[in-house]
Formats: C-alpha cells, structure tokens, sequence
C-alpha cells in the first residue's frame, strides 16, 4: 500500500510512521522548508527556538509509553517550568502538579527522529487532488504526483476543505473556524529578567503566554531569550500589523510584567495563521470518508494539545489500514 500524506506535522508523521511500522510505503508533502510543523523550532540566535507548541504532556497510556522512549533516547525531557500567572496586575506564583515535556534539543527532536528525508517533498504546496483507482496530487508548481492507494489529509481545517472537491459529505464535517491565529514573537535579551518565573501564563492583556525558552533542557545560551504568545483574540485584531510593532509591544509587556526595564538585543517574529484550538467547538475526531479512502487528522480533531495530534495521527493510521 502506498500512502500520501499532506500536511508533515506532529499529526502527519505519528501517522506516517504508524504506517511504515505496518509495512506501508508512505510519502509526506508539506508546504514548509522543514517539517513537525507547529513543534518546528525556528533557527535563530545562532540556534533554534520554540515560537511554536511550548510543551506537551502525556496524558494517555500510550503516548506515555511513547515519551518514556523518548526519554531513554535522549530526545525528551522534562522541563520544570517555574510557573507564575499575571491577573488583575498581579505576578504570582502558581505552581501545578502538571508533568511538561519538551523535544531535546529542539522541540521538533523526538518527531523526526529516524526519518529519511527522501520520503519528503517539501515546500510544495498540494492545490489539487484527483482520484482515479488511485490518488494523484497537484502542487501550485505544477508537479504531479500519483500512485497512492490512499490519502491522508493532515492539515488546518481550512487548507482541508479547499481540497474536499471530491467529497461534498465529508468536507461538510470540518469545522472551517476551529484553528485561530497566534502571533508569536522571541526575544534575546542583553539583561536577564531579574525574577525566578520561568513561565506566566497571562490574563486580560494582550499576551496569553510568556515563557523563558533558555530555562528548557537543551537550550541553555549565554543570553536570556523569552517566547511570548499572543492571545487568539488580539492576534486575529493584529494579524497584518508589522513585525516591529508586535516586538515593540512584547517588550513593553515584559517591562510591564516585570516592572523592570527590557534591553533588546535581538528579535524574531513568526504568524500562525492556525494555532490555537477553540475549546468552545466541539472536537469532531478523526474524519473518514465513506467515498474513497481518504482520512483527515489533526489536533483539532480530538481537541487540541501535541498529544492529541500525535493520537490523532495513530487513529488515522489504523483508520487507512482498513479502507
């Protein structure tokens, strides 16, 4: 059998490599230079960032199971955030028995990892599907790729309903407005924040998170470097203005939370378009069409969070392996 998968993140690769595992051959295409989407670090300050997902737990059996592998690896590790909440003005200390992850030495390390670049095709962005005893993809560059038996869609609802041409039912299932926006913005710092908060999360401003990324197992750098996660409400508000302006902002906020003055000394700003799930919708769950072998997962499919994408996409594999 062979398998096409878009979408190369979290919930694409746990369903990729479900599949290899079965004896499948699986090919992945991702618009992205790089793939693990919203786990993707980014390179900058001479390393790489997380201005994507902060952490993930590990809630379920088997996702335990998976993350104690990846421990003895070596490619995860517990990070023991020092958690603070700022509301109504207030910075205090709010600590929680919740156990966080992250990837080691990038959060994209333990989704990559064993991986042969040669089952990707990526910075191609699939526009077109067709499907005749067999699936054949477009891109926007004019390629064509054919000759999968089956077909999963791993990407943001709305990139998943511009491709459902072909299944009027199914492409009614997805929630078009389920992934909102969320401006992300890191900060290199040339004084360090004189406070112990490694984490806050923020309410009634125009942040939601702050996180200290250097405090992370991994990431120790000579300079301090913060990510700031702007809340999906000022984010949409916010979602052309300019780079300088979202890190002038980030700046003020982090004087404001730490009442002490913030010197820049370097910044990196990255829009997510479809980040953050909206808890007041109802996860749909893994969708599958009852047409043609296709299977849609993601995140958004069982209600957010790096776990979930990583359960949706061992759903998905076992939903493909009995189309």
């Amino acid at each position: 059998m062979r398998v096409a998968i878009v979408g190369a993140g979290v919930a694409g690769l746990s369903c990729g490599q479900a599949l290899l595992a079965a004896g499948a051959e699986v090919h992945w295409f991702d618009k992205s230079r790089a793939s693990a989407g919203r786990t993707s670090a980014k390179r900058a300050f001479d390393g790489h960032v997380d201005l994507g997902a902060q952490y993930f737990t590990a809630r379920q059996p088997e996702f335990r199971q998976q993350v104690e592998l990846w421990q003895q690896q070596g490619l995860v590790a517990r990070w023991r955030a020092n958690l603070y909440r700022y509301q109504q003005g207030q910075l205090l200390a709010s600590p929680d028995d919740q156990v966080r992850y992250v990837g080691v030495p990038a959060m994209h390390s333990p989704w990559r990892h064993g991986l042969d670049s040669n089952n990707f095709t990526l910075n191609s962005r699939i526009t077109g599907l067709e499907y005749q005893q067999g699936w054949q993809l477009h891109d926007e560059q004019g390629q064509s790729f054919q000759g999968f038996d089956a077909l999963v869609l791993a990407v943001p609802p709305v990139q998943a309903i511009q491709l459902l041409a072909h299944d009027d039912e199914l492409r009614q299932q997805v929630p078009d407005s389920m992934l909102q926006p969320c401006q992300a913005i890191a900060v290199k710092l040339a004084e360090p924040v004189r406070h112990e908060a490694t984490a806050v999360f923020v309410k009634g401003r125009p942040l939601g998170w702050v996180a200290r990324d250097d405090s992370k197992p991994g990431r120790q750098t000579a300079f301090q470097q913060w990510v700031l996660h702007c809340t999906p409400e000022f984010s949409q508000q916010q979602l052309t203005s300019p780079s300088h302006e979202l890190v002038a902002l980030a700046i003020a906020e982090l004087e404001l939370l730490f009442q002490q003055e913030i010197k820049l000394l370097d910044s990196v700003h990255h829009r997510w378009l479809y980040a953050i799930v909206d808890a007041g919708q109802a996860a749909p769950g893994v969708l599958i069409s009852r047409r043609l072998p296709l299977v849609l997962a993601g995140d958004w499919c069982l209600g957010g969070r790096v776990e979930n994408a990583w359960l949706a996409g061992r759903q998905a594999a076992k939903a493909v392996l009995h189309v």
